[in-house]
Order: structure tokens, then C-alpha cells, then sequence
């Protein structure tokens, strides 16, 4: 999967947990409860897997530039 794509479903799935918790405070229930508790470790293990550098593949702790930290390799952003 290219970085930019990854980013992009990561900034959803973010949107989509603080949409799922706003819900659940308005409404209190437990399907909303366990998707908004459950969204951000799927978010994290996806990061884990997806946001890495295409020529290292090392993981990216933050996207800050064009340029991996880690190789100095464009990140085709």
C-alpha cells in the first residue's frame, strides 16, 4: 500500500473514532461504547504495519517532509 494512501485511511479511521465516541456520549450504548474504545487499537495496529518508509520500511513515527529521516529517500507524498 503506498504511504499516501495509508495516511489518508489513518486520518478516517481518527475521524471516524472521534465520530464513534461524540455518538456514544450522546446516545450511551455499548455498541457505540466498544467502537469507539476499539477504533484507536486498530488505528495503532494498522499505523504499525502501514506507515513506513517505502524504501527502509522503517516505521515512521511522524510524517514531517518529503524525506524519510531514516534512509534521506523521497517519501512519494
Amino acid at each position: 500500500m503506498k504511504l499516501k494512501t495509508a495516511l489518508r485511511i489513518g486520518r478516517i479511521g481518527a475521524a471516524l473514532a472521534l465520530l464513534f465516541l461524540f455518538l456514544w456520549m450522546l446516545f450511551k450504548t455499548q455498541t457505540l461504547l466498544h467502537l469507539s474504545l476499539g477504533t484507536p487499537f486498530v488505528l495503532l495496529a494498522f499505523s504499525a504495519v502501514f506507515i513506513r518508509c517505502p524504501h527502509c520500511r522503517r516505521y515512521l513515527h511522524g510524517v514531517h517532509g518529503k524525506y524519510c529521516p531514516y534512509c534521506g529517500k523521497e517519501l512519494d507524498l
